[in-house]
């Protein structure tokens, strides 16, 4: 999870060519190996970025015509808030106003702190 880049956890991955293509690679001389080995790229820094099915479109819309009943909190696995705006009626309507300015600002994201979906 994370928007930020320093947020966003990393782990090794070990990239390798395959035997048919040729890799423009510049050995680092102060890292350690075998520098003139061709498949063996190097290890990189990889972004962990967690995804569990949350998309803005369907939340922003759930939102917009169902927020005052907790909708859209109940989708992003705020129960217990999505209780609260659903017996308050969305807090009489600023709750359901103000969730919406939260999610299009970005400021209401999933509980599990995972990332949006993307549609492509």
């Amino acid at each position: 999870g994370g928007e930020a880049r320093d947020d966003v956890q990393t782990s090794k991955v070990v990239c390798k060519s395959i035997d048919s293509f040729t890799c423009f690679w510049k050995p680092d001389p102060n890292e350690k190996g075998n520098l003139t080995d061709n498949k063996f790229l190097s290890e990189f820094e990889k972004p962990c970025i967690r995804y569990t099915g949350h998309y803005f479109q369907s939340t922003l819309i759930y939102s917009i015509l169902l927020g005052f009943l907790g909708v859209d909190r109940f989708c992003l696995g705020w129960t217990g808030i999505g209780v609260g705006k659903m017996l308050t009626v969305g807090g009489l309507g600023i709750w359901w106003v103000i969730d919406i300015i939260l999610l299009i600002t970005g400021n209401l994201t999933p509980n599990d702190r995972s990332n949006w979906e993307t549609l492509y």
